[in-house]
């Protein structure tokens, strides 16, 4: 048996979370974005820009990239 206390209050992730997160939301956006409410392209890249965090291979960054580019071509 684990056993682990909950903070009583949610806490803000770290930027390796929430970049995470904006990744799983992207991917659920190119999937099947039925269960996304009305979060779109533009929170998920809002959401990846704010977590970029240090990036010395340019990886988030042009992960960014990706969604920006698959928002434009959702729009046709």
């Amino acid at each position: 048996l684990i056993e682990t206390p909950l903070p009583a209050a949610p806490q803000a992730g770290g930027d390796d979370q929430r970049f995470a997160a904006a990744i799983a939301g992207f991917g659920q956006l190119l999937r099947d974005p039925k269960y996304l409410g009305g979060w779109g392209y533009a929170e998920a890249i809002a959401l990846a820009n704010g977590a970029k965090g240090d990036d010395p291979f340019g990886y988030r960054a042009e992960a960014v990239q990706l969604m920006r580019l698959a928002e434009s071509l959702s729009k046709n």
